[in-house]
């Protein structure tokens, strides 16, 4: 979605498809390889210039980039280049030759990049770019400055690369921007700004979002040489000072995004399960007891429930860990599908889990938590040809107890005294 201070536009995304114009068999056999270890969707091969057309009258609104060949049969020099650019298809060219007029060539068409066609090796280069590409078209860019040229300019280099973008003219009214668009993912800031700055305007954001939520590059025609290290010391990723090219802008952008998505990476993989997606419990320890104080401190109600699958021993040795795995990620999906926003919700280990529901009132609670066993017990596994199904047992602590591990000490004790009274059931701690 493309957003402005003054205009929304709409635009959703479903391309879909990437095409590959290369005349080497072998080599579009290992684009398209390398391709389809990251991207999902359908990717189309052509090696002359009449499947090119072909292609693209039947999928040309679907692509979402083409990476082509210089020169394929029919379009020895760059006709089948110019013939795609022409249908506003953004497209990536290979390239052996470095030749700077050959590049200029190359760019004229409107080009997003060009990648050197040297060696396998190259494919890694290329498969970076596509992921990032990719993934700009979900990104969202704020590009802040007083002076429209420089705006517009920044605009086009970061929509010509997928960015979704929005402008403001400074710091305040970027402050205001962001108030209202919570997802943007890179602000772009000048530094002399009239009503606030660029260093102000970093400081208030960083307030509230750090390096793996929003990643700041900033520019300035200022040539004082303090200037990008007090850009870094208020919190800016990075700083590119004008006038920039295209090469060492987009290149920088591109280094900071990649810094923001390993940081959110290794931010999910310390707080998330790896299997099931669900939080873990060190992540759910450290937001439950802040949840639990809170809700204390307000006299509201808050339960706790340790959740246990029945039997699951038995489903590793009669059918295989793997299907073990598929069942925790199916009651895991059942599990998150069914609780509200505020509830909290993680796998403790193995096949336990521990839900903190907060804000129902006892007599909805109770229902809700039987609601949840039966849809856990209706899941159907099949697995080479046998079908079963498995339940849980569920000990739930709905007293407001002085801690947090209080209140689990006592739902992991209901829990026990579930399982030795049949399973299938949900006993309450008193």
């Amino acid at each position: 979605m493309k957003v402005s201070p003054t205009v929304d536009v709409v635009t959703e995304i479903n391309n879909d498809r990437i095409l590959v114009v290369e005349n080497s068999e072998i080599y579009s056999k290992l684009i398209k390889n390398s391709l389809a270890n990251i991207f999902a969707g359908e990717i189309d091969t052509a090696n002359s210039f009449d499947r090119v057309k072909e292609l693209v009258e039947l999928y040309g609104d679907r692509y979402f980039l083409s990476l082509l060949n210089m020169s394929v049969e029919g379009a020895p020099s760059g006709e089948a280049v110019e013939y795609v650019c022409s249908r506003k298809i953004p497209s990536l060219v290979f390239t052996s030759n470095t030749d700077a007029e050959f590049i200029k060539k190359i760019r004229s068409y409107g080009v997003i990049d060009y990648i050197f066609k040297e060696n396998v090796a190259n494919l890694k280069v290329m498969t970076g770019l596509v992921k990032r590409l990719s993934r700009n078209r979900y990104s969202t860019a704020l590009i802040v400055d007083d002076n429209q040229i420089n705006r517009l300019q920044i605009n086009a280099l970061l929509s010509k690369y997928l960015f979704n973008t929005i402008i403001a003219e400074n710091g305040q009214e970027a402050l205001e921007i962001l108030n209202d668009n919570p997802n943007v993912d890179l602000l772009i800031t000048d530094y002399m700004m009239p009503v606030m700055d660029g260093f102000e305007l970093i400081k208030k954001v960083r307030e509230h979002q750090d390096s793996k939520e929003l990643a700041i590059i900033g520019i300035s025609a200022n040539s004082e040489g303090t200037l990008a290290s007090n850009f870094m010391r208020f919190g800016a990723d990075d700083f590119v000072t004008k006038p920039f090219g295209q090469e060492e802008f987009c290149t920088r952008v591109s280094i900071c995004m990649d810094k923001r998505d390993l940081l959110q990476d290794l931010s999910k993989s310390a707080t998330t399960d790896f299997l099931t997606g669900l939080s873990n419990r060190r992540y759910f320890l450290d937001k439950a007891v802040s949840t639990h104080a809170s809700f204390k401190r307000q006299q509201l109600d808050l339960s706790c429930v340790m959740l246990d699958i029945d039997h699951f021993k038995n489903v590793n040795d009669t059918y295989g860990h793997d299907a073990g795995d598929q069942v925790l990620v199916e009651v895991s999906r059942v599990l998150k599908e069914r609780i509200r926003d505020t509830d909290l919700l993680a796998r403790f280990g193995g096949e336990e889990f521990c839900l903190l529901a907060v804000n129902a009132e006892r007599g909805e609670a109770h229902q809700f938590f039987e609601e949840i066993r039966k849809l856990v017990s209706s899941i159907s596994f099949e697995i080479n040809g046998k079908t079963f199904s498995v339940t849980i047992s569920m000990g739930v602590c709905d007293q407001s107890l002085d801690t947090l591990d209080q209140m689990i000490l006592a739902a992991d004790r209901a829990l026990y005294q579930a399982k030795n009274a049949g399973r299938n059931r949900i006993e309450f701690a008193r």
